[in-house]
């Protein structure tokens, strides 16, 4: 009898461990970032026009611990869409709003980071390579933009 039980418990505990594993894999939460661009913008290799775009953290809120992500920009209106690796960046302090930054390199505005209110944490968008560190930006190349987030599954 112990020999017929023993596989049936050793499939059991296996099922057990997969569907936990699959649990906590769907929890996670993709971050959506709604925004009027009022300028033309570039994200990665393609430019984006003025206009109200979707930005998402597909990989969800990203933590400090993690190195990388990825973020989705969407335009619904005129079928525009792009997908970018991306970094992760802290600050010490946590953001009072949604917002997105963009840096000005001579006549093109790059997005450069990502940021959802209340975290600590964003992602960082690689930009031209004539860019310069966030740090050395001059803040009259620097231009913010206030967000509406909104949260749901992936």
């Amino acid at each position: 009898m112990t020999r017929k039980v023993l596989p049936l418990v050793a499939t059991l505990i296996t099922l057990i461990g997969i569907t936990a594993g699959a649990a906590d894999a769907q929890t996670r939460r993709k971050i959506t970032l709604e925004a009027a661009v009022p300028f033309e913008f570039v994200v990665g290799n393609r430019a984006f026009p003025a206009g109200t775009y979707v930005f998402e953290m597909a990989t969800g809120l990203p933590k400090a611990s993690e190195q990388s992500g990825v973020l989705i920009v969407r335009n619904r209106e005129r079928n525009l869409y792009t997908a970018v690796a991306t970094g992760v960046i802290s600050d010490e302090n946590s953001q009072i709003s949604p917002k997105l930054m963009f840096v000005r390199d001579g006549e093109r505005v790059y997005l450069s980071k990502v940021w959802r209110q209340g975290s600590e944490s964003g992602l960082v968008v690689p930009t031209s390579a004539n860019a310069t560190e966030a740090q050395d930006w001059e803040e009259s190349r620097v231009l913010t933009v206030n967000a509406l987030a909104v949260t749901g599954t992936i």
